[in-house]
């Protein structure tokens, strides 16, 4: 009984020795390179044909592995497309809701906290008393963005206030008023008719 090889042999190589083994002892030295240039011929075209389906194998592999993966991308940046803007329109709804529950309600400012005691609530010690709307954050934040040309327009009387949701500064010109969304829209307007 012999032992099995250790490594596996490749199909090709077995063949090309055993069919130098089956043929008779080479007599001259050039039928020995002949057999032996044939063998390495058969192995070439062997491997090159193996090489060809091999590269039409993985390319066909590839292609469908790629299509699939761009077809998953596009789905997926569709779905997170229309999630972005569900996520904007409910942000918008939100801070209108808060601010729609907020509106009646009163931010005082100038009155120290325990000042009002028994005195009226306009009489606190010659001071300043400030009585503004109570708005959400957000609202607060974007209107707070328009103060340097909120400044400029009340300054030629033109500032009437802001539209609530969206959060719009409003000026009036020639008996029309104007809604600015941005601060650039807003300068642009307000050096269009300074000039």
């Amino acid at each position: 009984m012999s032992n099995p090889p250790a490594t596996k042999a490749c199909d090709i190589f077995t063949r090309g020795r055993s069919r130098s083994i089956k043929t008779a002892p080479p007599s001259p030295r050039s039928d020995s390179e002949d057999s032996n240039m044939a063998n390495i011929a058969d192995v070439l075209s062997e491997l090159k044909s193996l090489r060809a389906d091999f590269g039409t194998k993985l390319d066909n592999i590839d292609t469908r592995r790629i299509h699939h993966a761009e077809k998953t991308l596009e789905k997926t940046e569709a779905t997170l497309d229309s999630v972005n803007k569900r996520i904007a329109y409910l942000e918008s709804k939100t801070d209108d809701l808060e601010n729609r529950g907020r509106r009646k309600n009163l931010r005082l400012f100038g009155i120290r906290e325990g000042a009002e005691g028994q005195q009226t609530l306009l009489n606190f010690d010659g001071g300043k008393i400030s009585f503004v709307q109570d708005l959400s954050a957000e609202t607060v934040q974007i209107r707070r963005g328009f103060n340097t040309i909120t400044k400029l327009f009340v300054d030629i009387n033109a500032f009437r206030g802001f539209q609530h949701n969206p959060c719009k500064l409003r000026v009036l010109h020639n008996g029309k008023i104007n809604l600015f969304t941005t601060l650039q829209e807003a300068e642009k307007f307000y050096k269009s008719i300074k000039q």
